[in-house]
């Protein structure tokens, strides 16, 4: 099993240090790590951090964030509370402050070695230290397809609604067209005073 603590360099994608060759078995993922992630950086629109192994040099994992908000707005009443349950009566904004998980990815070699989990630790603790007054969520648009949602899951994300057809609606989809991810948070309050 790969510790990405010792085993690991972490590294922030630039010109001169690229992804190469990686392959998490996704085309799309595979596509922006190998080839997009510099162009985001170079618009300013995504931060690319991977986990290289020391010996092998191989790259093991890889993500990207973007600043974002939670916009309770768009939520309806009941996910509303929800997701504005643990913030003060008096600290009630229409959107609060978050980053996107844009793209997550784990190379086929490395699979089932517990490194997604890892890598989720990583993130929410990179976010704390680099950002620590204002990333108070972390979204993401999760595949919607069970093993995926499963995994987000057992990082205490949740859906920000609380059905597909929630979802559609708020998105303004029609009832039978297929929903291919789903809106997940996870409240940053709960890593910073380990309270789940």
């Amino acid at each position: 099993m790969v510790d990405l603590r010792t085993q690991c360099e972490f590294v922030i994608l630039s010109a001169e240090r690229l992804i190469a060759g990686f392959d998490c078995g996704d085309t799309d993922l595979n596509e922006f790590f190998n080839h997009e992630a510099l162009h985001y950086k170079e618009q300013l629109l995504a931060q690319t951090g991977f986990f290289r192994h020391y010996e092998t040099g191989e790259v093991v994992c890889a993500f990207s964030l973007s600043p974002n908000a939670l916009k309770i707005a768009d939520l309806p009443g009941s996910r509303r509370k929800k997701v504005r349950e643990y913030i003060p009566r008096e600290k009630s904004l229409q959107s609060y402050p978050a980053f996107l998980i844009g793209r997550f990815g784990v190379a086929l070699t490395f699979r089932g070695q517990g490194i997604g989990a890892q890598l989720m630790d990583f993130i929410k603790i990179h976010c704390l230290i680099t950002y620590p007054d204002f990333c108070r969520f972390l979204l993401i648009d999760a595949y919607n397809n069970s093993s995926v949602l499963n995994f987000y899951q057992k990082n205490n994300f949740s859906a920000v609604f609380s059905s597909e057809e929630q979802e559609r609606d708020a998105y303004k989809m029609n009832v039978d067209e297929p929903l291919r991810t789903r809106y997940l948070f996870f409240d940053m309050i709960h890593w910073k005073n380990k309270s789940y």
